[in-house]
């Protein structure tokens, strides 16, 4: 299981936002999205580097959680599944974001995964906090 927590200047609904929209995600993660934010919402997913994915909210609660079915291409070649899990609290004048990722099978997956995710929350930081985006074209 992964977990991270990040503390945003921004207040929860910002943050939230930034998890559930397509202007929101693509401000710090992903080139393109579409998503319909609802339990059982498709969401399909493009990264710089061509990367694509495609899932569905496995639940959302206003401003507060949301969680995604994650799939990857593993090494081998295989499709996995996981879930990640967002949850959004007021902390003092900001918010803190919890990221749980869970139901990793394979070691090298659950290291890529990790630190994709640093990376990509440190850079939702910049963007919100900072208004900076920190990616590059030739990241993945």
């Amino acid at each position: 299981m992964i977990e991270q927590f990040y503390y945003f200047e921004a207040s929860p609904k910002k943050v939230f936002k930034a998890l559930t929209t397509p202007k929101g995600l693509t401000k710090w993660f992903l080139s393109g999205a579409k998503i319909k934010a609802k339990e059982g919402g498709d969401y399909s997913f493009d990264w710089l580097g061509g990367y694509h994915m495609k899932g569905k909210v496995k639940k959302i609660e206003k401003n507060s959680v949301v969680s995604f079915s994650w799939h990857d291409k593993l090494d081998s070649g295989e499709m996995t599944e996981s879930t990640v899990i967002f949850k959004v609290a007021k902390r003092g004048k900001g918010t803190l974001l919890r990221v749980t990722h869970t139901g990793f099978h394979d070691p090298v997956h659950y290291a890529e995964c990790a630190s994709r995710w640093a990376y990509y929350l440190t850079n939702m930081k910049s963007a919100l906090d900072h208004g900076i985006d920190l990616r590059s074209k030739y990241d993945w």
